[in-house]
């Protein structure tokens, strides 16, 4: 059996800069938990909303030294092997299976043309303990690695890419509880002015609070600027009317319900908001709301009955209307 060796194209081709390489050995607390966003945590969901395909099956690559590439899969990347020539592949073959039952078919082939693109790489998904395992790993071979999405990882996400020997893009990825936990930011109840300061339509940002403050027709909302996805930070587009993450493209309406970019996304999360009896509007940041949509009666107006005790234990923040 030839010896593994290191994806030889990433060792010629250095395609991550400094950034990149450094969060690619970024190391994830230690936890035993399934990643929040893998492709089985939300096996039942697609069951119960009929999708026709729950999960992806198996996965084929082509290689030119098939024991090469088995060793390589096997000993770093740790997967099983099941057996030679098992499927009806013309052409000799080794099947490997992950721990959640999918496999990866390697098939010997005179020539291999990868592909180095973003859009075009196999990800797989695995605890944060998992993950440190194979930061290990990786780290006692030397492998060239980074994150090609270093600008789009939002908070508890981690993420790595480099090649297997035949130069296919590889990534792995894991997720932690700052993924999943809304955390309040620590400055209790702030005070954001005079309701007059407000107009219809407002659309303002506490950097303190990290929540944003609505004024709709139907009252004044506080939304967390975390996105319900996976904690991104949310800011405004006022051109379109919408809130937008960054990370991975969610949209809410001014209203905290999702627009899109994302799949069966919750609404925005409230901060409780009160009118105080000389007329300020009071945000308490200790408590977090979680939703799944806007309701009229979330909103609270001047003649909505919720009134503070005056201005005791405020923190008073400065806010702006373009974050």
């Amino acid at each position: 059996m030839s010896e593994p060796a290191v994806g030889s194209q990433a060792e010629e081709k250095h395609f991550f800069d400094e950034k990149q390489k450094e969060l690619g050995w970024a190391v994830p607390p230690e936890s035993d938990d399934q990643p929040r966003f893998a492709a089985f945590v939300h096996y039942d969901w697609l069951q119960d909303t009929g999708q026709l395909i729950p999960r992806v099956s198996h996965v084929v690559l082509a290689v030119t030294d098939l024991d090469r590439s088995e060793a390589w899969y096997r000993d770093f990347f740790g997967l099983d092997v099941v057996g030679r020539d098992l499927t009806g592949e013309d052409k000799p073959h080794s099947v490997l299976r992950t721990n959640s039952g999918e496999l990866v078919i390697l098939v010997q082939r005179d020539t291999v043309a990868p592909m180095h693109a973003m859009g075009v790489h196999h990800a797989f998904t695995m605890t944060p303990n998992q993950y440190r395992r194979m930061l290990d790993r990786a780290k006692a071979k030397s492998h060239e690695m980074g994150v090609f999405r270093a600008d789009f990882l939002a908070p508890g996400e981690y993420g790595l890419n480099f090649e297997d020997p035949d130069g296919h893009g590889v990534e792995l990825d894991t997720t932690t509880i700052e993924a999943d936990q809304n955390v309040p930011p620590g400055v209790g109840v702030v005070d954001c002015g005079p309701v007059d300061r407000f107009a219809l339509g407002d659309v303002r940002v506490s950097n303190e609070g990290n929540f944003f403050l609505v004024r709709l027709a139907e009252g004044f909302l506080a939304m967390t600027r975390r996105c319900t996805h996976m904690n991104g930070v949310l800011t405004y587009d006022k051109d379109h009317w919408r809130f937008f993450c960054p990370y991975h493209h969610a949209c809410f309406d001014r209203r905290g319900d999702p627009l899109g970019g994302q799949p069966a996304l919750d609404a925005l999360r409230l901060n409780p908001v009160t009118l105080s009896a000389d007329g300020h509007v009071l945000v308490n940041t200790d408590e977090i709301i979680p939703r799944e949509f806007f309701d009229p009666s979330q909103a609270v107006s001047w003649g909505s009955g919720a009134r503070g005790q005056g201005p005791v234990g405020r923190t008073t923040s400065s806010l702006t209307s373009n974050p």
